[in-house]
């Protein structure tokens, strides 16, 4: 099954190097792992925000060790579908963890987060939540 990580665990690993959270990731199968472009521009904003040139380049060792994948042009009809639905039912979600779950759908996959609670709003989306430490 394929999975992708969410800006909010990318960026809590590389900042507190959480053991379980490690441990757990070096279970998963490589292959099957990639990351949203999505996500690397939001950690590569981070990085550039905090001005902090060691964490610029941890950033940039944790993306190259990934498949950072476009976003696909039929993520945008799961986008329209998914911010009209949660908009009618008064629930929308943050511009980016839409674009992040419409490309999710788009490639059939599992997104991993430690922070759910906007991603579960979203119809079909296949969540699997790491808690933090």
């Amino acid at each position: 099954m394929r999975r992708t990580l969410d800006t909010n665990i990318c960026s809590y690993i590389l900042r507190r190097h959480p053991l379980n959270m490690i441990e757990r990731f070096a279970t998963l199968d490589r292959e099957q792992l990639w990351l949203s472009a999505i996500v690397a521009a939001e950690l590569r904003f981070g990085a550039s925000k905090l001005g902090v040139p060691r964490f610029q380049s941890a950033v940039e060792a944790w993306l190259a060790g990934f498949d950072v994948r476009p976003w696909p042009l039929n993520a945008t009809h799961h986008y329209a579908q998914i911010r009209a639905s949660l908009e009618r039912s008064g629930k929308p979600i943050g511009g980016m963890d839409l674009m992040i779950a419409a490309h999710v759908l788009a490639e059939d996959s599992v997104l991993i987060t430690n922070n759910a609670r906007e991603f579960h709003r979203v119809p079909g989306l296949a969540v699997e939540e790491w808690a933090m430490d």
